[in-house]
């Protein structure tokens, strides 16, 4: 059975909110395969995957799909991971530090310890 869907024209492809949506309609209904339903709809099963998990996502954090993931959230999370490596990297080189105190000799002016 072939669906109503259209695929955009050639090039690099870029999907309509819709087409995503009623793609992914298309594969809950059918009961069928994810690559038996991109087959088709003319297009690979990996990309019905990652709009599934891009709505499930956005269901989860309780905002609407929109299957492309927001630059403000993507930027807040680089923020983040970068404020989280610059403290890793002090902590690092603090070790680094301690280590080469802690296994430097002695002075050799310093009386040793009579037993």
């Amino acid at each position: 059975m072939k669906t109503q869907l259209q695929r955009p024209s050639a090039g690099k492809a870029r999907y309509s909110l819709e087409y995503k949506r009623e793609a992914l309609e298309h594969w809950k209904s059918s009961g069928r395969s994810a690559a038996k339903v991109a087959a088709e709809l003319g297009i690979r099963a990996p990309l019905l995957y990652r709009w599934a998990r891009q709505f499930r996502l956005a269901v989860q954090q309780g905002r609407q799909p929109e299957l492309k993931i927001d630059v403000s959230v993507m930027e807040a999370e680089i923020r983040r991971l970068t404020e989280e490596n610059a403290k890793l990297l002090e902590q690092r080189e603090v070790l680094k530090k301690s280590l080469g105190i802690l296994s430097e000799a002695p002075p050799s002016g310093m009386p040793k310890s009579s037993r």
